[in-house]
C-alpha cells in the first residue's frame, strides 16, 4: 500500500463520514455512538490526530447536551510515494515562534575594532589577519566597548557654559579685523563736562562669540589672573606713584571739579589744590579729606598718611556744612571717578557716560583709583584672596569648558562625536577623561608662558590629546596594521589641517601642540594595548613607567617656569599661534602688554 509521508490517518479512516454523538448521560445503557473503533485498519505507521474542536449549535429544536461536529474538511489528493520519507514531521509550530527559534546568535557587529575604529575606516585602513594568532585574537576579544558618557557630559557642559556666556557678555562684532564704535558723550576735559565725539576700536570674532573681556570672565587662560605677573605689577607701580602726585582741579566758576595732575589742569580756568589750605603740608584728593572724614576717622594708630594719597582709604563719610574758602576740594561737584576698563586692570578716572562707552566699570563710591582692584574686575570670576594677588590657577581647566563662539563649538561638538566618542567606546570613560583634562591643561599650561597676555579658550590642547591616542594606537598595534607608514602619514596630514586651523584668532597653536605631547605620554600610560609576546609585554610596562615619569617632570618644570621665571625667551612665537593675514587680524596682546591708553 502506498502512503504518503507526513500524513497522519490512512485514506480510508479520513473519507470515512462520521455520525453525531450522543452524549452518554443521556442514554440508559451508557453505550457511546460514534466511531467504530474496529473499522480502523492496521495502523502501526500512523499516529492519531487530535479530534477537531466541536462547537454547540444554537438552532431550534436543539437538544441540551446534544453536541454536533463541523463538517470534516476533504483532505486534497496528494500523489503517492513509493516509499516513506523518514518519521513523520512535528507538529508545525506558529511563524513567529519559528523566526525567533531559528534566528541566528547575536553578535556585536558595531564592536570597535583595535588598531582601526572609525578613524582607520575612514583612512581605509586593513588589518593583517594573518598576524592575528589565537593570542592576540583572545586579547582582542577581551577589549570590551564602552558608552561614551564622558562625551556626553563635556559636550553637554561645554554648551551650557556658552549659552549663559552669551547671555551674559553678549556678541562682538562679527568679522575678521577691527570695527570701530563712534558716539557723543559727555567727557570731563579738566573739571567741566564738556559734551564730545569719542571713538573706539573694537575687536571682531568671527566665531560669533563675545568679545576678548567677556572670555576672560567666562575663565580664559590669562597669565595676568592666575600669577602675580611681574611686568603687570610693575606697570601698577609706576601708575600709583603717577597718582600719588595729582591734585584736585577745582573749575574757577564752581562747574566741578576731578582728581587729575597738574598738567592736566588748566591754568587759566581752574585752580589746582595739592595739599590743604589748613596746614600746607596734607594732601588733597576731590572729595575725601583725612580732617573731615568720620568713618574711617583718621586717629591713632591708624591714622592716615597725610604725605601718601594712595594709602588712603575710602571715606564713606565726611562732615556736613563744610565751608568752601575752607574746603573747596570738598565742596565741589566730582565730575570724575575711577574707571576699570579694557583687559590688563587700566583704570582712568574718568565720567561716567566715558566710562560707559569703553565698557568699563565705573566706581561712583571712589575716589582714587588705588582704592580700586582694576585687576579683579578685569579677571571676574571667584575674587582674589588678596587683594591685587591674582589667584586664578583654575583657569587652566576652566578653559578647556568655554569657547569663543558658536562656531567654535559647533567643530568642538563634531570632534567629540565622531573621533573622541569612537576611542571612549575602546578606552572607556575614566581613562579618556584624565587624557582629555590633563592634556588640556598641560596645554594651556605652557601656552601660558609663551604668549602670557593672549586670552585664549576652548579644549586645545584636549583636542590635539586625544588624537594623539591615534597615533599611540597605531604603534601599538603596528605588528597587525596593513602598510602602517601609510597610515601614519595620513594621521599626520590630519594633524597639519588642524594645526593651520589654529592659525586662527582665539585658537590657541601652543596648547595644540602641547597638549598633543601630554596626550601622547598619556595615551600610553592609560589606553589598552596587545602584547606580542613576553618580551613585548615587558617592554610596553617599561615604556608605562618612562611616559609617568615625563609626564610628571613636564608639569613640575612647567608651572617652575610659570611662576618663578615668567620669562619664556621665545621671540616670533605668536606668528606660530596667528598668522596676521591683515592688519588688525590677530588679537592684541600675547608676549606683552598693550600701550596704557585708550
Amino acid at each position: 500500500m502506498l502512503l504518503e509521508a507526513g500524513r497522519s490517518f490512512s485514506p480510508a479512516v479520513m473519507s470515512r463520514s462520521e455520525s453525531d454523538e450522543v452524549d452518554s448521560a443521556f442514554r440508559a445503557d451508557g453505550v457511546v455512538h460514534g466511531v467504530d473503533h474496529r473499522d480502523i485498519d492496521d495502523e502501526v505507521f500512523f499516529s492519531f490526530a487530535p479530534e477537531r474542536p466541536k462547537r454547540r449549535l444554537d438552532r431550534p429544536g436543539f437538544m441540551p447536551g446534544i453536541q454536533e461536529e463541523e463538517k470534516p474538511v476533504t483532505p486534497v489528493p496528494q500523489e503517492a510515494k513509493d516509499e516513506v520519507e523518514g518519521p513523520p514531521r512535528p507538529p508545525i509550530r506558529s511563524a513567529r515562534g519559528q523566526r525567533i527559534r531559528d534566528r541566528p546568535r547575536v553578535t556585536n557587529a558595531n564592536r570597535r575594532e583595535y588598531g582601526k575604529g572609525m578613524v582607520g575606516r575612514m583612512l581605509n585602513r586593513t588589518i593583517k589577519r594573518k598576524r592575528l594568532t589565537s593570542t592576540i585574537k583572545k586579547q582582542m576579544a577581551s577589549l570590551t566597548d564602552h558608552r561614551p558618557f564622558f562625551t556626553y557630559w563635556i559636550s553637554f557642559v561645554q554648551i551650557v557654559v556658552l549659552i549663559v556666556g552669551l547671555a551674559v557678555h553678549g556678541f562682538a562684532p562679527i568679522g575678521f579685523t577691527e570695527t570701530t564704535r563712534e558716539q557723543l558723550i559727555d567727557k570731563s576735559q579738566k573739571g567741566t563736562l564738556v559734551p564730545t565725539f569719542v571713538a573706539r576700536a573694537i575687536p571682531d570674532n568671527f566665531w560669533i562669540g563675545p568679545d576678548q573681556a567677556g572670555l576672560i570672565k567666562m575663565g580664559a587662560k590669562f597669565a595676568p589672573c592666575m600669577r602675580t605677573d611681574r611686568r603687570l605689577q610693575a606697570v601698577l607701580a609706576e601708575e600709583k606713584r603717577n597718582e600719588s602726585e595729582t591734585g584736585c582741579c577745582v573749575k574757577s566758576d564752581d562747574s566741578g571739579c576731578i582728581q587729575t595732575s597738574k598738567e592736566e589742569c588748566s591754568k587759566a580756568f581752574a585752580y589746582f589744590y595739592k595739599y590743604s589750605k589748613k596746614d600746607n603740608k596734607t594732601r588733597v584728593v576731590c572729595g575725601q579729606d583725612p580732617v573731615t572724614c568720620l568713618e574711617p576717622p583718621s586717629v591713632e594708630p591708624y591714622e592716615w598718611d597725610p604725605t601718601d594719597i594712595t594709602k588712603w582709604p575710602d571715606c564713606k563719610e565726611s562732615k556736613p556744612n563744610l565751608s568752601p574758602a575752607e574746603y573747596p576740594h570738598m565742596t565741589c561737584e566730582i565730575h570724575g571717578r575711577p574707571c576699570c576698563m579694557g583687559n590688563e586692570a587700566i583704570c582712568k578716572i574718568i565720567s561716567k557716560d566715558e566710562c560707559e562707552f569703553y565698557n568699563g566699570r565705573f566706581h561712583e563710591n571712589f575716589t582714587l583709583c588705588s582704592q580700586v582692584d582694576c585687576l579683579s574686575d578685569t579677571c571676574g570670576m571667584l575674587d582674589f584672596h588678596e587683594k591685587e594677588t591674582p589667584d586664578q590657577l583654575y583657569r587652566l581647566w576652566m578653559a578647556v569648558f568655554a569657547h569663543a563662539g558658536i562656531i567654535h563649538l559647533t567643530c568642538t561638538l563634531i570632534f567629540h562625536f565622531t573621533i573622541m566618542r569612537d576611542l571612549e567606546k575602546m578606552a572607556g570613560w575614566l581613562r579618556l577623561s584624565i587624557i582629555y583634562i590633563l592634556s588640556g591643561i598641560g596645554g594651556y599650561l605652557y601656552s601660558a608662558i609663551l604668549l602670557p597676555y593672549q586670552a585664549e579658550v576652548g579644549p586645545s590642547g584636549s583636542v590635539f590629546g586625544v588624537i594623539a591616542c591615534l597615533f599611540v594606537e597605531l604603534f601599538q598595534s603596528w605588528q597587525i596594521i596593513a602598510r602602517p607608514f601609510t597610515a601614519l602619514i595620513k594621521l599626520c596630514g590630519l594633524v597639519l589641517l588642524l594645526l593651520l586651523i589654529g592659525l586662527l584668532p582665539y585658537v590657541d597653536n601652543f596648547a595644540h601642540m602641547i597638549g598633543f605631547l601630554f596626550g601622547f605620554l598619556l595615551a600610553f600610560i592609560f589606553l589598552p594595548y596587545l602584547s606580542f609576546g613576553e618580551f613585548d609585554r615587558r617592554r610596553k610596562l617599561i615604556q608605562i613607567i618612562v611616559c609617568f615619569v615625563l609626564v610628571i617632570s613636564l608639569y613640575v618644570v612647567g608651572f617652575v617656569v610659570f611662576y618663578g621665571t615668567q620669562d619664556s625667551g621665545c621671540n616670533g612665537c605668536e606668528y606660530l599661534n596667528c598668522i596676521p593675514f591683515t592688519r588688525d587680524f590677530c588679537q592684541r596682546g600675547g608676549k606683552s602688554l598693550q600701550p596704557r591708553t585708550r
